[in-house]
C-alpha cells in the first residue's frame, strides 16, 4: 500500500510542477504588453505618438483645400503659391503669433492659436510682409512648434518674437541660433513684443507694444533663439522656462502652462486638425509632422503678385537706427561661417498628376512624346538598304488591303527597270563623253565598232580602205531618229527625259568592248556592189 501512496504523490507533484510551467512560460508575456500599454498611456513619450497617417500619403493638398475658406491664394515669382488669411486684409494692423499665447511643453515652446488656420501656419511654413500686399504665408513640409526668433530684454521686462522669413529652410544639423537675425536681415517691424506681465494671458493681440515703442526697446534685447532637431522632432527653445514661469508667477500671479505634447497624425484630409488639453498632456491633431513638397491641384489663385517688394521689417525706420540695429546683431552674433554667403529661396512645390488626370508637374522641363511600344517609327529607304521585317510586312499588308486593280497597277509599276547612278554612268561611258540622245548614242556604238576591226590583225588595211571608199561615194550618215519600231534602253529613256547633261569625266583611252559585233563580211560585200 505504501508502494502505492508512493507512486500517487509522485504522480501529483508531476501535474503540479507541470502546470507551474506552462503558467509560468505564458504569464510574463502578458504582464508585459500590459505594463508596456499603461506606461505610454501614463507618461508618454516621443517614440509613443499617435501616428495615425503615413507620410507618403501627406502632402501640399491639404493645404490649398482647407485653407482655402479662410484666406485667399497668391501667386508670388519667388515664392510660388502663397496665402493671406482674410482677417488680414480686413484688418490692417493684424500680424501673425499675436492672436493665440505660448504653452511649455517637452519639445519647447509651442504657439496655440485661436485662429481656425493656425493649425496649418504657425507650425507649417514661414511668414513675410509684402508692400502692398500685408503678411503673407508660404508652405513648408516640416512641422515645429513654431516658427520664430526670439528676443528678451536683459531685465527681463520684455520677451518678443518674430516669424522665421521663407527663406529660412531648416538644417537638422544646424538649427537656428541667435544669428538668424543678423544672417536673415530680421528688422523690428517684424517683432511682437509683450510685457513680462502679459506673458501668461491667453491672447497677446491686445497686449503687443505698438511700433514706436518697439524701436526704444529693440537695442536693450538680445536674441535668445535656439531651434533644433534631437530624436526625430523638432525643438522650440528661447526664453527658459524656470525663469519666465518664476517671474510672470511673481508678477502677475498667474502660471505657465507645461504639457506633455502628444502628437496624432491625421491621414483624412478633412478630420478636424485642434489641440485638446488633458489632464497634463497637449493633444495635437494635425497631418503627418513631414509632408511631401507636392500637389495635384493647384490652388485658384486670386492675384498675381509678380516679383513683389519684400519687407523684412525695416520700414518705417531711419537709415541711421537701422544700421546701428544691424550692426549690433552682428556683433552680439556672429553668423557662422559655415553658412552660403547669402540665404536662399525656398523650394516651389511641384505638381504632379492625380489619380483623375490632375496637374502635371510645374517644375520639371517639357519632355517629347514618346511613341507607343508597338507602334512602328517612320522608316527612309534609302538606296542599297533593305526594308526592315516589321517594315516590309507592314508594306505587304498595305498592299493587299487594296483594289485589285490598284493592286495589278502598282505591282507592274514595280516592275519598270529602276535606274541608279551606277547605271547611269555605265550608259554615259560606252558612248562619248558628252551624252547623246537615242539616236546619237546608236551611231557612236557603230564609230566604235569600226575602230575595233581596224585594230584587228590582217583587217585593218581592207578597213582603211573601205572607209575611203565610202567617203567618195556615199554620202556623210545622218544622226538616226527615234521611230515607232526602236525601243530605248532604260538608260535611254533617262538620259532622254533629263536631256543633254555636262559632265567633268576625262575622256577614256580604250573605249569599252562592246557585246554585239557585226560581222566582218559586211564591208567585203559593199565594195563588190560599188564595183
Amino acid at each position: 500500500m505504501h508502494r502505492y501512496l508512493l507512486t500517487l504523490i509522485l504522480l501529483s507533484l508531476f501535474v503540479t510542477l507541470r502546470s507551474s510551467y506552462a503558467s509560468m512560460a505564458t504569464q510574463p508575456t502578458v504582464s508585459h504588453r500590459s505594463e508596456r500599454v499603461d506606461y505610454y498611456m501614463q507618461i508618454g513619450d516621443d517614440s509613443a505618438d499617435v501616428e495615425t497617417g503615413s507620410d507618403e500619403d501627406a502632402d501640399y493638398d491639404v493645404f490649398y483645400d482647407r485653407l482655402s475658406s479662410d484666406g485667399r491664394w497668391f501667386y508670388e515669382d519667388n515664392y510660388g503659391y502663397v496665402w493671406q488669411p482674410n482677417v488680414a486684409e480686413s484688418t490692417p494692423e493684424w500680424r501673425p503669433y499675436a492672436d493665440g499665447h505660448w504653452v511649455w511643453t517637452d519639445r519647447g515652446w509651442y504657439w496655440d492659436s485661436d485662429e481656425d488656420f493656425g493649425w496649418a501656419t504657425y507650425h507649417y511654413g514661414r511668414w513675410t510682409f509684402l508692400d502692398q500686399v500685408g503678411w503673407i504665408w508660404v508652405p513648408g513640409s516640416q512641422w515645429a512648434p513654431a516658427w520664430v526668433s526670439w528676443r528678451h530684454t536683459d531685465d527681463d521686462d520684455y520677451v518678443g518674437w518674430a516669424p522665421l522669413p521663407p527663406e529660412s529652410r531648416f538644417n537638422f544639423e544646424i538649427g537656428f541660433r541667435p544669428w538668424c537675425d543678423s544672417y536673415y536681415d530680421i528688422g523690428p517691424a517684424a517683432f511682437a513684443f509683450v510685457r513680462i506681465v502679459d506673458f501668461g494671458r491667453p491672447s497677446y493681440r491686445e497686449y503687443c507694444m505698438p511700433p514706436q515703442q518697439v524701436l526704444l526697446i529693440m537695442p536693450r534685447t538680445t536674441n535668445i533663439t535656439n531651434i533644433t532637431y534631437a530624436n526625430n522632432v523638432v525643438i522650440n527653445d528661447g526664453p527658459q522656462y524656470p525663469r519666465i514661469s518664476q517671474l510672470v508667477q511673481q508678477r502677475a500671479g498667474m502660471p505657465v502652462p507645461n504639457y506633455k505634447l502628444n502628437y496624432a497624425a491625421q491621414s483624412d484630409p478633412k478630420a478636424a486638425f485642434k489641440t485638446s488639453v488633458q489632464a497634463n498632456q497637449l493633444n495635437v491633431f494635425a497631418p503627418p509632422q513631414k509632408l511631401k513638397p507636392v500637389a495635384t491641384v493647384k490652388p485658384q489663385v486670386s492675384r498675381q503678385l509678380g516679383l513683389a517688394q519684400v519687407d523684412r521689417g525695416w520700414r518705417n525706420v531711419p537709415e541711421n537706427q537701422a544700421n546701428q540695429l544691424r550692426q549690433q546683431f552682428a556683433r552680439q552674433s556672429p553668423v557662422p561661417k559655415t553658412l552660403p554667403p547669402k540665404p536662399t529661396l525656398p523650394v516651389k512645390p511641384q505638381f504632379v498628376s492625380g489619380q483623375n488626370g490632375g496637374e502635371k508637374p510645374a517644375n520639371e522641363t517639357g519632355q517629347g512624346q514618346k511613341p507607343p511600344r508597338n507602334e512602328l517609327k517612320p522608316f527612309v529607304q534609302q538606296p542599297g538598304t533593305k526594308l526592315p521585317p516589321e517594315n516590309r510586312k507592314l508594306e505587304e499588308q498595305k498592299l493587299e488591303s487594296r483594289p485589285p486593280e490598284n493592286r495589278k497597277n502598282e505591282e507592274s509599276f514595280n516592275k519598270r527597270p529602276v535606274v541608279t547612278e551606277e547605271k547611269r554612268a555605265v550608259a554615259e561611258r560606252s558612248g562619248t563623253e558628252k551624252p547623246k540622245g537615242p539616236g546619237e548614242h546608236v551611231q557612236g556604238n557603230a564609230d566604235n565598232k569600226h575602230a575595233r576591226e581596224g585594230q584587228k590583225p590582217g583587217g585593218h588595211g581592207e578597213a582603211e580602205k573601205g572607209k575611203k571608199e565610202e567617203s567618195k561615194g556615199e554620202a556623210p550618215p545622218q544622226p538616226q531618229t527615234k521611230d515607232e519600231h526602236h525601243n530605248p534602253r532604260p538608260e535611254e529613256r533617262v538620259a532622254e527625259a533629263r536631256g543633254p547633261q555636262h559632265h567633268a569625266e576625262p575622256p577614256r583611252s580604250h573605249p569599252p568592248e562592246q557585246t554585239h559585233r557585226p560581222p566582218p563580211n559586211n564591208q567585203k560585200k559593199k565594195e563588190e556592189h560599188k564595183d
